[in-house]
């Protein structure tokens, strides 16, 4: 397997209680440009600002010891071959820092945790392998100052394949939760939560205190349960394995409507908050991603009551 595909998102919230999810997809020197998501509207949307980020291809670098991709390539032409409005891009990664700069779009900076997570799915002919790790930030979005967690994920799948493509979105996916949690102990939480057909699980948290690591949980088995609304959206699922459970809440303002137009065979997108039952820590900050293929989802995993 070869690396296919890195991204930077980041779960944020402001001082006036807006919640934001900014994406950026890169497949080697090319990107197609930065999603911003708010629910000041109602429901978690696409933010107009999406259209002045950068697309296309990037000057790539990376070595041991940084990883960065900047100056978007038409950028670098004559005055009016680049879209006027279009913002700088410059994304740098290292051992001990992040730096996620998009002008007056989005500015984060901040520290790596100290664990990440990984799942794999070793089938003969699609094999599939995840690796994401979390990072506190702080900055701007839109200009509004915020905070949150700000993740890397890279995956490893056939060459070649786009992730719309590959089998796992295509045929196995039931659900993905990927979420994080900031905790009034100081703790940061990072957790992934993938079911799947044929058996396909992967459940893995990890929390950094101070810059101390330890896994909370990392199981190959999960079971899932769904409540599904009239409107087809989840905005409740209970995720055990290895006797702790995982419930994820969301509520219409977390449904990502535009990032959900923009899918197809059945994808839905949230944002909620997941967290641990029983956990009596408070989340200071909470957010995550919970993507999933309702039809695909057996009638004994749906809640009903």
């Amino acid at each position: 397997m070869g690396m296919q595909v890195q991204y930077t998102y980041a779960y944020l919230g402001d001082d006036d209680g807006n919640s934001y999810v900014v994406e950026r997809k890169y497949i080697g020197s090319m990107t197609g440009g930065l999603y911003i998501m708010c629910d000041e509207f109602g429901a978690l949307s696409l933010r107009p600002e999406t259209s002045q980020s950068a697309r296309g291809e990037l000057r790539r670098f990376s070595s041991p010891e940084l990883r960065r991709w900047s100056e978007p390539v038409l950028q670098r032409t004559r005055e009016g071959v680049a879209p006027r409005d279009e913002r700088p891009l410059t994304v740098e990664l290292t051992d001990t820092s992040v730096l996620w700069d998009e002008g007056d779009l989005l500015h984060l900076e901040g520290v790596p945790g100290a664990l990440g997570v990984q799942g794999y799915a070793p089938m003969p002919t699609d094999p599939w392998f995840y690796s994401e790790y979390p990072c506190r930030v702080s900055g701007t979005v839109l200009g509004r100052p915020c905070r949150g967690i700000m993740v890397v994920e890279t995956g490893y799948w056939r060459h070649g394949v786009e992730p719309k493509e590959a089998k796992f979105f295509t045929e196995l996916e039931h659900s993905f939760n990927a979420f994080g949690n900031l905790l009034d102990d100081g703790t940061m939480q990072w957790g992934t939560l993938v079911r799947g057909s044929r058996g396909m699980c992967v459940a893995a948290v990890v929390e950094d205190l101070d810059g101390v690591g330890t896994v909370v949980l990392s199981n190959n088995e999960l079971d899932c349960r769904y409540r599904i609304e009239e409107s087809g959206q989840i905005h409740y699922a209970q995720q055990e394995s290895a006797g702790q459970v995982w419930e994820y809440r969301s509520d219409k303002t977390g449904h990502m409507d535009d990032f959900e137009a923009s899918r197809w065979d059945g994808y839905g997108s949230m944002a909620g908050i997941t967290t641990l039952r029983g956990d009596p820590r408070k989340v200071e900050f909470g957010y995550g991603w919970f993507e999933y293929f309702r039809d695909r989802i057996p009638a004994d995993k749906r809640i009903t009551d």
